[in-house]
C-alpha cells in the first residue's frame, strides 16, 4: 500500500531574490566578479531608456573610482528623472516595476528589476555603504 506524503507549502519573500549573492547570481546570471559590470550595465540601460523617453540624444556620463576593492558607479544622463512615486515602488522589492513591461527592447531589458539588482548587489557583497538615487533634485538613499 502507498503512503501519501503530506506536502508542505512554503512562502519566501521575493525580497530576498535580491539581496543574497546565489540569488543575485541567478537573476544576472553573471557570476559575482561581474557584479560591478552588471551594476554599470544596468545604470547605463536606465540612462540610454531615459533619454529615449524624451526623444532626444543620450548624453551619459560616467565615473566609476575603485578604493580597497570596493567599486563606487555614478551615472548620469540628461533624462527627465525619476519621478519619487517610481522610486518608492521601485524600492518595493515584492513586486517588479517597469514602463516596458509590454514590450522589449532588442538590446535592453524589460523585466523591472534592474535597479533592485543595482541596491541588492553591495548589500549581498557585505558593504556597509548606502546606495543613493538620486533624480529631480532628491537624493534617496536606499540602504
Amino acid at each position: 500500500m502507498a503512503v501519501a506524503l503530506e506536502r508542505i507549502t512554503a512562502e519566501i519573500s521575493r525580497a530576498a531574490e535580491y539581496f543574497s549573492v546565489r540569488e543575485l547570481q541567478a537573476q544576472t546570471g553573471r557570476p559575482v566578479s561581474e557584479f560591478a559590470s552588471v551594476v554599470l550595465k544596468e545604470l547605463v540601460d536606465n540612462a540610454l531608456d531615459a533619454a529615449e523617453v524624451t526623444g532626444v540624444a543620450p548624453v551619459v556620463g560616467i565615473d566609476v573610482t575603485e578604493e580597497g576593492g570596493v567599486y563606487r558607479i555614478a551615472v548620469q544622463d540628461n533624462g527627465p528623472g525619476i519621478a519619487p512615486e517610481v522610486v518608492r515602488r521601485i524600492l518595493d522589492f515584492s513586486v517588479r516595476v517597469s514602463d516596458k513591461s509590454i514590450y522589449r527592447s532588442p538590446t535592453r531589458g524589460a523585466q523591472g528589476n534592474a535597479l533592485k539588482t543595482v541596491v541588492g548587489i553591495p548589500f549581498a557583497l557585505g558593504t556597509d555603504l548606502p546606495v543613493l538615487i538620486e533624480s529631480r533634485g532628491v537624493c534617496y538613499p536606499c540602504c
